[in-house]
């Protein structure tokens, strides 16, 4: 039966781990706070070391409202830094991307050193140096940077553990296939959507939602083994899906993917899925794997940037089926991420306004696939790093955060 307004706004009758107060999405104080306490001290996914392949190539980035640009020296070495002039702030490198052997601020035309971040000259220096500013003492800031498998990951936090230690052993299903040959980015596209960051990390935690694609109820959802895969969960609030086979052709104009161009470790047809916290999702089909990252613009709009990755050096032949593999799901005339982009528009048209006060993240079965264990598991890091419970995000104690 319908609920009067008493009813619908009283906290679920659920244990706190099982629901979500849904200002969290769109609260200013509590985006605001994400940025210092998440965003800005977790390891962070900025790009793929193939974007990046030559001396002095660079491509720049946004973290936690920081602009970065994260460049490879000419030791061969990838480092990032603060694209900020150490004079008057202005970015320094205006370019997405591209190749500079030195990197010169148009502003005052200040110089640095692309490896070293060194400032190397400045105009007309002597007035500078009768103050004491010197001109070593005016680097560019460099940001923690480390790699693991070829994926370039950035830290704010200086003091923060290494990533092989923050990542463990949440990517062990997908080791085999992305570092056992040389794999570059084959396709790279930016969506700007109208929804709060965690709202799309949850479509890629969330399998349940599944039901929406009409791809996947043709493909998948009448397979049995779909619905008794398990869920591996991993500190750090990191977690991953055991694999399934795809029965691509059950849709109509689809056809079985080519067994030659499956990924090491993985079957033409298989699909795994693995999240790290807070927001890098690695989903792979047998043929091509896609990675999703988010920006965050403010507390309902975000740009995800989509990275598919195939196996360098391969023929051009090859290549266009893997890349055709990768849009027939996946591209932006694909038959799942417009789906997954209009779900997360319609919910935030709903709950953005304070009408609607709670969601639920309550489904429990043993852990398989529709358990929403991976979304709680997420939601446990979040309110630990957070110090506040998703579910009573206001209260002074947060009960899920102490634990």
């Amino acid at each position: 039966m319908s609920r009067t307004e008493a009813e619908f706004t009283r906290p679920p009758q659920l244990p706190a781990t099982h629901f979500v107060d849904n200002h969290v999405y769109y609260d200013e104080g509590v985006f605001a706070e994400e940025k210092e306490k998440i965003l800005s001290k977790t390891w962070r996914f900025v790009l793929h070391e193939s974007e990046i392949p030559e001396v002095y190539d660079y491509r720049t980035a946004s973290v936690a409202d920081t602009p970065l640009v994260v460049a490879r020296g000419k030791d061969g070495k990838i480092r990032s830094f603060v694209n900020s002039c150490s004079h008057r702030g202005a970015a320094v490198l205006r370019r997405p991307a591209g190749n500079l052997r030195a990197w010169r601020c148009m502003y005052h035309l200040w110089t640095y050193d692309p490896t070293t971040g060194e400032c190397t000259s400045r105009p007309r220096p002597e007035a500078f140096d009768a103050v004491g500013l010197r001109q070593e003492a005016c680097g560019l800031r460099e940001v923690r940077t480390e790699l693991i498998y070829g994926l370039v990951f950035v830290n704010l936090d200086e003091n923060c553990m290494p990533l092989e230690e923050y990542i463990g052993d949440s990517l062990f299903l997908q080791r085999e296939m992305i570092d056992t040959v040389e794999m570059e980015v084959i396709d790279f596209f930016e969506l700007n959507l109208k929804c709060n960051w965690k709202n799309w990390m949850e479509t890629n935690m969330d399998l349940y939602h599944e039901f929406m694609h009409v791809a996947n109820r043709k493909t998948s959802l009448q397979i049995p083994e779909y619905y008794t895969r398990n869920w591996h969960t991993f500190p750090n609030g990191h977690f991953t899906v055991d694999r399934y086979s795809v029965e691509y052709n059950k849709y109509p104009g689809w056809e079985d993917r080519e067994d030659s161009l499956a990924l090491p470790g993985m079957k033409e047809d298989e699909f795994q899925i693995t999240d790290v916290f807070p927001d890098i999702t690695f989903l792979t089909r047998g043929t091509v794997v896609r990675i999703d990252n988010q920006i965050p613009l403010s507390p309902t709009e975000t740009l995800v940037q989509y990275r598919a990755l195939g196996i360098k050096g391969e023929s051009e032949e090859d290549r266009m089926r893997r890349i055709r593999d990768y849009h027939s799901i996946w591209g932006l005339f694909g038959r799942n991420l417009p789906e997954d982009c209009l779900g997360v528009k319609l919910q935030g048209d709903a709950i953005y306004g304070g009408q609607v006060p709670y969601t639920y993240w309550c489904r429990e079965e043993n852990n398989l696939s529709q358990d929403d264990i991976a979304a709680r598991t997420w939601w446990k890091e979040w309110s630990r790093l957070m110090g506040r419970d998703q579910s009573q995000p206001f209260e002074p104690e947060s009960t899920v955060a102490a634990e």
